[in-house]
């Protein structure tokens, strides 16, 4: 009498777990992917370069190259403002905080924690920001001059 061999029994189920294993595994890979699908950055979220004029100018002055401005928009609504002086005449400002929307259709933007040219524009179109006046929130009258860049 022969005895019945089991090997074949253990081994097929053995490989059917694994496929079990490899589909549910397949089935999880594709749901993270469509949850990461799900969550979309804002347009505006990114860093924004230019040279404006220096903190006391109104426009930018033949004797005085300027001001770097680095601006970087997080998507929690934090921000990390850079301010080099080109003259050498300041030492590098680095600012950190938050900012708000000004108004409902989310295209002004103010820094919190800065003092000064903390109102900023935002043109997605352009993939630009314009740095307003203080006070007023007007653009200014050299508005070229206050233009700071998506970098992409």
């Amino acid at each position: 009498m022969k005895k019945p061999l089991l090997i074949p029994l253990i081994a097929s189920s053995v490989l059917l777990g694994c496929q079990d294993s490899k589909q549910a595994s397949s089935e999880t890979s594709q749901q993270v992917d469509q949850v990461e699908q799900k969550v979309t950055v804002a347009k505006w979220v990114g860093k924004y370069q230019g040279t404006t004029p220096c903190m006391g100018c109104i426009s930018r002055c033949e004797e005085c190259p300027g001001m770097a401005v680095d601006l970087v928009l997080n998507q929690d609504k934090t921000y990390t403002l850079k301010r080099e002086s080109l003259s050498a005449h300041n030492e590098i400002e680095t600012i950190q905080g938050h900012f708000r929307f000004s108004n409902s259709d989310q295209s002004k933007i103010e820094l919190m924690q800065v003092k000064t040219r903390n109102l900023i524009y935002v043109d997605l179109d352009q993939q630009l920001l314009e740095i307003l006046e203080d006070q007023s929130g007007h653009i200014y009258n050299s508005e070229d001059d206050f233009i700071l860049e998506k970098n992409i």
